[in-house]
C-alpha cells in the first residue's frame, strides 16, 4: 500500500515517524521545503520525498493531508487527475465542516474523504520538532459522513490507533467544530487577549506562574490560526460571546462586592473542572 503524507511539518512528520509497518506501506511525502524531505529521508522516516504533490499522491491508496485547510483543498483540486480510484483521503485539520464541504464539491465518487483531527501538538512547528511520541495517549476525532464507506472509516480508525492515539472519538463535522471552538480556538483567543493587554509589559516580576500558564498558547502561528478562526467563525463567535457573558457575570459580582455570588460562581467552576478531570482519565 502506498501512503502519501502531504506536508511534512510537526504533525505530518510525527505521523510519518509512527507509520512504518502500517499495512507494510510505502511512505511518500510531499513538502515545499527540500530540507525537511532530506532530513526525513536521512532519518529513514519516509521512503520517497518530493516537492511535487502530484508525484506523492500518484497511485497512493491512502493520502493524509497535513497542511492548512485551504491549502489542503487547493492541492487536491489541482491534482485530481493523480488520485487513484478507491483511494482514501484523511486529514489533520482543526476545522471539519469546511473540509467536508469543500472537498465534497470537487472529489469524484471513486475517492473517499474521511475527516479527522488528532488532538496533539506543540508550541514549535516544522519537521525538526516532530516526534514519534506526539500522539501517545492523545485523542483522535473522526468525522465520517453518510457518504463514507465502512472500510474507509475502519482504515482511518486503524491509522489513529497505530500512531498511538488512546481515544478514537466519532462525531459529526458540526459538533466537532462547535466543541473545538471552545476547547482549542477559544483558548487561543483568551491567550492572545491577555497578551494584547498593555499590563503585560509591567508584569515581569508580578506572576508566580498563572500568567505564564494562561498565555502559553499565545506563542502562536498567526497565519494558521487566523485561517482556522475565520473558517470556523460561526461557532467561535458563539464561544466568544459565551465567554463575554461569563466575564460580565463575574464583573457585576465584583462591582457589587457580592462575595456570595462570587463564591457560588467559583464553586460551580471548580466542580466542573474536577468533573472534567475525572472524565478525562
Amino acid at each position: 500500500m502506498k501512503t502519501a503524507i502531504i506536508g511534512l511539518g510537526l504533525i505530518g512528520g510525527s505521523v510519518a515517524r509512527r507509520l512504518r509497518g502500517f499495512h507494510d506501506c510505502e511512505i511518500a511525502a510531499y513538502n515545499r521545503s527540500k530540507e525537511s524531505l532530506d532530513l526525513a529521508l536521512r532519518d529513514g522516516v519516509i521512503d520517497t520525498g518530493t516537492q511535487s504533490p502530484s508525484e506523492a499522491m500518484d497511485g497512493a491508496d491512502l493520502i493524509i493531508l497535513c497542511l492548512y485547510p485551504q491549502l489542503n483543498v487547493d492541492i487536491i483540486r489541482d491534482n485530481l487527475t493523480y488520485l487513484k480510484d478507491g483511494a482514501v483521503i484523511t486529514d489533520v485539520s482543526g476545522v471539519k465542516e469546511f473540509m467536508v464541504e469543500e472537498l465534497g464539491k470537487i472529489l469524484p465518487d471513486t475517492v473517499d474523504f474521511v475527516g479527522a483531527h488528532p488532538m496533539a501538538g506543540r508550541e514549535v512547528g516544522g519537521y525538526k520538532s516532530s516526534t514519534d511520541t506526539l500522539f501517545e495517549k492523545a485523542s483522535f476525532i473522526m468525522t465520517p459522513t453518510e457518504k463514507n464507506k465502512p472500510e474507509s472509516i475502519a482504515l482511518v480508525r486503524e491509522l489513529a490507533e497505530y500512531i498511538g492515539c488512546r481515544h478514537v472519538v466519532t462525531t459529526t463535522p458540526k459538533e466537532h467544530d462547535a466543541i473545538i471552538a471552545y476547547t482549542s480556538q477559544l483558548m487561543h483567543v483568551v491567550a492572545v487577549a491577555l497578551c494584547d493587554n498593555p499590563m503585560i509589559e509591567r508584569s515581569t516580576f508580578f506572576s508566580a506562574g498563572s500568567l505564564r500558564d494562561c498565555t502559553r498558547v499565545a506563542k502562536i502561528n498567526e497565519v494558521m490560526w487566523s485561517e482556522l478562526f475565520v473558517e470556523n467563525k460561526t461557532e467561535l463567535s458563539k464561544r466568544i460571546r459565551e465567554m463575554e457573558a461569563s466575564l460580565e457575570k463575574i464583573a457585576v459580582a465584583v462591582d457589587n462586592s457580592d462575595r456570595a455570588e462570587l463564591e457560588k460562581i467559583m464553586s460551580h467552576a471548580c466542580a466542573q473542572k474536577l468533573k472534567w478531570l475525572e472524565e478525562k482519565q
